[in-house]
């Protein structure tokens, strides 16, 4: 197996600008969809950011982020789950 086997392909879905009105107010948020993909494995990745919280140029490059931060802490909440592991 040579070492691009495992990796996944990323591809930006959408971004979206939506507005939730309630009794407490109107909450404004973007939402990034990434969706992940490799043989025999597929997911989608939602992030979302208060408008008030990130610049529309900030957008794609903040969700980025937190999306690996967020694989980073899966990866690992997950290490010791079994099966094979990858070499050092």
């Amino acid at each position: 197996m040579s070492e691009n086997d495992e990796m996944f392909v990323v591809e930006l879905e959408s971004v979206d600008r939506e507005l939730e009105v309630d009794g407490n107010g109107a909450i404004e948020t973007f939402e990034v969809r990434f969706n992940c993909a490799r043989p025999n494995c597929s997911l989608e990745v939602h992030v979302t950011f208060d408008v008030k919280d990130v610049t529309t140029l900030e957008v794609v490059p903040r969700a980025m982020a937190e999306m690996r931060r967020a694989f980073a802490a899966l990866a690992e909440q997950s290490a010791g789950w079994g099966g094979s592991t990858p070499a050092a």
